[in-house]
């Protein structure tokens, strides 16, 4: 009896591993969280150019 007993638990266990998968695959919310809490919130840049072409040192910026 006592087998059967683990055996239950560790279904529910990849029940549970599945099931959690799942939600983070299919829910882009969820998958955000995840991903921010494992790695850090993902920093936006807001890039804009200035009119006569530099970067921010005041010199031209180069060209590619």
């Amino acid at each position: 009896m006592e087998e059967q007993n683990s055996g239950g638990f560790l279904k529910w266990l990849v029940l549970m591993g599945v099931l959690g998968v799942l939600a983070v695959t299919l829910s882009e919310g969820l998958r955000d969280r995840v991903l921010d809490a494992l790695f850090g919130a993902e920093e936006e840049f807001n890039y804009e150019p200035s009119p006569d072409g530099t970067v921010g040192t005041g010199r031209p910026a180069p060209v590619v």
